[in-house]
């Protein structure tokens, strides 16, 4: 997928920002939320896949996100949730279970 200007970077383990063209978007803190969400809120931001969005710093610093199934322990990259899964649990946030 082309780049569009997007980047995403994480913080402390915790905190991921997006940026475009270096200027800051958001943050999100996965103390607040799972990382499905937050996959799903920069993918419906950016309308690009998460793994497409160049990283600023290190893959190693997503290391122990919380995930919603398989929680900390869960590897962020080589684990990573397929679509399915991300919809499936936003689903289930908004209370739409099937």
């Amino acid at each position: 997928m082309e780049n569009k200007g997007y980047t995403v970077e994480c913080f402390s383990h915790n905190y991921i920002t997006l940026e475009w063209n270096g200027e800051f978007i958001f943050c999100l803190d996965n103390c607040t939320m799972y990382a499905e969400e937050i996959i799903h809120r920069i993918e419906a931001r950016t309308h690009m896949k998460f793994r497409d969005i160049p990283i600023k710093g290190r893959k190693d610093d997503f290391s122990g996100l919380t995930f919603f199934t398989g929680g900390w322990k869960r590897d962020f990259w080589n684990e990573f949730p397929d679509e399915e899964e991300i919809k499936s649990y936003m689903n289930l946030k908004k209370g739409i279970v099937k």
